[in-house]
């Protein structure tokens, strides 16, 4: 019996089986995405019924077409999707007069996405720069059920009044605001200037936990800020990382393990080319050993490997101090980051813990980037982290 992660990919591949022109391309790249995962007891997010949900996403990548992919993979029933447009943001929910584009699902305007599963839909032509913010708006006809989300977007997102509001440009039809992503895992370009997708994959400091609402600080955003001022060829920086995610285990509020979310997530990103993992200070506060998470990375790098990419490791960054933090914790970490470093598995190695350590005593967070919980940096923080990636592992 297949995975629901292989049916997923297996039918979004048969859902978007339609010629592409050959004058808008058929490299694509993923120049924005994210991880959505389910609902659990402590979060579960609204359903939506006869309303249209306008997100935001800033594009890593630039290209002369768009494609949407969505996603039903966690819902309990069937989502309709009634229409869909894609346009450049212009302010809040307002749109750039001249670049409202609907989007089309094998020709249709409307797809309806089992269970479980997800779809692309076929190219749309719209130029986008790297930098712009795209607004993608969805209107849902029919109740969905509890949505496929990734609640903590550090994003506004809209909500409408009832209807189908896909095609309204002053975003004044736009009462509600939401920081989660609903139903969009990702939209990928073609023929622009980025040759592949980085995928920088982790927990809630990847997510970017604690950073301010809309204003782009995770280190992910930075490091796309550094690639950007450099102006020459580079991949585009996507998202993947979930608050709270753990590498070897599922929780229910926290998504499935990296291990069984790796091939949704990160494998069947388009244009796949580079992965930075940092990821098991979780583990690690659930009493994970070193030779556990070892034995988890090891498999991430060689899936990794399989499909031709290349992968960096980060090692785990300090939080003494903080939550669950124990000397046997700290001695598993180090002998991690001692592996991550000296092992050869990965094909580069990022220092992120020595990035945001304290001088003083390296077991825990430098107190110029501590968030103030002695786990997660803060916004310094974060730009310090992109800071240490060296960028040359990406020419």
């Amino acid at each position: 019996m297949r995975s629901p992660a292989l049916l997923a990919v297996v039918l979004g591949l048969a859902l978007t089986a339609t010629p592409v022109r050959a004058d808008i391309g058929d490299h694509w790249v993923d120049a924005w995405a994210t991880s959505l995962h389910r609902s659990s007891a402590a979060a579960v997010p609204p359903t939506y019924d006869d309303q249209t949900i306008r997100m935001v996403v800033r594009m890593r990548g630039g290209g002369n077409a768009v494609r949407v992919r969505l996603s039903n993979a966690h819902g309990d029933r069937p989502v309709t999707f009634g229409a869909v447009t894609v346009a450049l943001r212009e302010s809040g929910a307002a749109l750039a007069e001249g670049t409202l584009r609907k989007a089309a699902f094998s020709g249709a305007p409307s797809v309806t996405v089992p269970a479980g599963e997800v779809v692309d839909s076929d190219p749309v032509r719209l130029r986008v720069l790297e930098g712009q913010d795209l607004a993608v708006s969805v209107y849902v006809p029919e109740a969905t059920g509890p949505a496929t989300w990734h609640r903590s977007a550090v994003q506004t997102n809209y909500l409408s009044a009832p209807g189908d509001h896909t095609g309204d440009l002053d975003g004044g039809t736009y009462p509600a605001t939401v920081r989660s992503w609903l139903f969009l895992d990702a939209v990928a370009v073609t023929h622009g200037p980025a040759p592949g997708t980085l995928v920088a994959v982790g927990d809630s400091i990847t997510d970017g936990s604690g950073t301010a609402v809309d204003g782009f600080e995770r280190w992910p955003d930075h490091l796309a800020a550094r690639f950007a001022a450099e102006q020459g060829r580079h991949p585009a920086v996507v998202n993947t990382g979930i608050g709270g995610n753990r590498v070897r285990t599922d929780t229910a509020q926290d998504g499935q393990s990296l291990l069984n979310r790796l091939e949704r997530d990160v494998l069947s990103r388009s244009g796949l080319t580079h992965v930075i993992l940092l990821h098991g200070v979780n583990d690690l506060r659930d009493r994970a050993t070193a030779d556990q998470l070892i034995a988890a990375y090891q498999e991430v790098v060689d899936r990794v490997h399989a499909r031709g990419a290349k992968i960096y490791g980060g090692t785990i960054t300090p939080f003494k101090g903080g939550s669950a933090h124990t000397a046997t914790a700290e001695a598993h970490r180090q002998a991690v980051n001692a592996w991550i470093t000296t092992s050869g598995a990965f094909d580069g190695v990022i220092d992120f813990a020595a990035a945001v350590a304290d001088p003083a005593d390296p077991q825990a967070l430098d107190p110029a980037y501590d968030r103030g919980d002695h786990l997660h940096p803060n916004a310094a923080g974060f730009a310090a982290m992109a800071q240490a990636v060296d960028l040359s592992l990406f020419r």
